[in-house]
């Protein structure tokens, strides 16, 4: 195998891990029944509503989404971003796969153990985001309603992601009320996840960002070696 396509593995490689360990928070934070993160509020409310699997509801909104970039874009949406639909699916299928394997862990027998699983979801999935934004492949179709919407107005992509949780989680307060008259789904940790999910990606930058980098791009060294080696 050349140097090219080690790289494309590795990129391959850490945006898979770095979307398992992302399913595996939201799954986590289900487990703590203290409310999920503000973009999965949607989905869950949906799974309950229907009582289909949260990853296949994850997978469907999401493809809703990539619908939504194309409606704010018009003819600026570019094809390729239908790619988006395969890690729709994929996350949607680690999701399955994480809440399958959490759900061997004990159930939540007093606040503190619940706070302890939200403090693990939120650890995972910054730690989630920190491995597939490394690789700089496809983004999750969430963050591209975010891109679009910051495109389009002219608003700062933080601004966008502030309101674009806000609507999400006032949809599933909404969808809450109408189908069980009470929330799903919603409560302090999808707040504190939305504070502490930042937290944790800071610290994460700061220990680790260079060093998945460097895993990830070491092709010059390589080809540096060989042309050593060749010399």
């Amino acid at each position: 195998m050349n140097s090219e396509s080690l790289y494309y593995c590795k990129r391959v490689l850490i945006y898979c891990i770095g979307l398992f360990l992302l399913a595996t928070g939201v799954s986590l934070s289900v487990l703590s029944n203290l409310g999920v993160s503000p973009l999965n509020t949607l989905p869950y409310v949906l799974s309950r509503i229907t009582s289909a699997e949260m990853g296949l509801c994850t997978s469907l909104v999401f493809v809703g989404f990539i619908a939504l970039q194309a409606v704010i874009l018009r003819r600026e949406f570019k094809m390729t971003t239908l790619l988006q639909i395969l890690c729709s699916f994929l996350f949607g299928y680690f999701v399955s796969l994480a809440s399958a394997c959490t759900s061997c862990l004990p159930a939540c027998g007093s606040y503190p153990h619940q706070l302890l699983y939200l403090i693990a979801s939120m650890a995972l999935v910054a730690l989630g985001i920190l491995f597939y934004l490394s690789a700089d492949l496809l983004s999750l179709p969430g963050e591209g309603v975010m891109q679009a919407v910051s495109y389009k107005s002219g608003i700062a992509f933080s601004h966008s992601k502030i309101c674009f949780d806000c609507t999400m989680v006032a949809g599933a307060i909404l969808l809450s009320y109408i189908f069980f008259q009470r929330l799903e789904g919603v409560r302090e940790g999808t707040a504190i996840a939305a504070v502490g999910v930042g937290g944790f990606l800071n610290l994460f930058t700061r220990l680790w960002k260079n060093k998945l980098v460097h895993f990830l791009d070491r092709r010059d060294e390589e080809e540096e070696d060989c042309s050593e080696t060749a010399g």
